[in-house]
C-alpha cells in the first residue's frame, strides 16, 4: 500500500466517522430518558438528636427524636 492510498483511506474513514456522528446526533431523542419507576414521596423522618442552649434560663436541653430527655442547669442534670 502506497502512502497516497494510506492517506486516502485515512481521509475516507475519518469522513465516514464524521458523517456517522452527525447522523447519530441528528436522530437522537431530545431530553432525558423517562424514569421506569414511580417516584413516591419520601417518608417523614424522625427529628434528629439535638442539643438546645437556652440562654435566658441558663440551661442546656437535650432532645432525642423530638422529645426532651435531659436538662442541664446550674444545679445539675434533670430528667
Amino acid at each position: 500500500m502506497t502512502s497516497t492510498a494510506s492517506s486516502r483511506l485515512t481521509f475516507v474513514m475519518f469522513t465516514a466517522g464524521c458523517i456517522a456522528l452527525a447522523l447519530l446526533f441528528a436522530n437522537a431523542p431530545a431530553g432525558g430518558f423517562p424514569s421506569k419507576y414511580v417516584k413516591a414521596p419520601a417518608p417523614q423522618a424522625l427529628q434528629p438528636t439535638r442539643i438546645a442552649v437556652d440562654n435566658e434560663a441558663h440551661a442546656i436541653r437535650f432532645y432525642i427524636d423530638g422529645k426532651q430527655v435531659a436538662l442541664l442547669d446550674a444545679s445539675g442534670f434533670k430528667q
